[in-house]
């Protein structure tokens, strides 16, 4: 049992580092340089994913299509964290929408080449949480860019 408690802790401490490294990036800026560090790392996100007893985390959101203005439905196994509640042990976190290399769902989590940063937020219980994996934060950086044949 004492093993078990000690490892939800571990996940709440886990997303806390997340959270103030996720915050540093954004937050951080020098007299004279303003916010370089931002700048060179290009992103203010660092994605993750989750783990339950049951296995990879999932949750469903939706997005605008910019192509034809519509709501598309999308489930999505890679999170942001937003804000996290130490006593409680819950964090709010939000969806990464995963993009393949044709700007559509990937069928894999190989087909994965960007992930993009959405306004859906879920609260979750971080009890439930067994494990958390970080993921490259080049997900967030690439541009999908079709070159023509000639």
């Amino acid at each position: 049992m004492s093993n078990e408690k000690s490892c939800k802790h571990g996940i709440c401490e886990a997303l806390f580092e997340l959270k103030s490294l996720q915050d540093f990036l954004t937050e951080s800026s020098t007299k004279y340089s303003g916010k370089l560090l931002a700048k060179l790392v290009g992103v203010d996100t660092i994605p993750f994913i989750l783990m339950t007893k049951d296995g990879l985390f999932s949750h469903s959101g939706e997005v605008i299509n910019h192509k034809n203005g519509k709501a598309e439905s999308f489930t999505s196994n890679y999170f942001r964290i937003e804000s996290i509640e130490k006593e409680g042990c819950h964090a709010t976190i939000s969806l990464l929408h995963p993009l393949d290399i044709h700007g559509d769902p990937p069928h894999s989590p190989c087909d994965v080449i960007i992930l993009k940063k959405t306004t859906n937020c879920i609260e979750i219980d971080l009890l439930s949480i067994c494990a958390i994996q970080t993921v490259d934060i080049e997900l967030l950086k690439r541009e999908i860019i079709i070159e023509p044949k000639w």
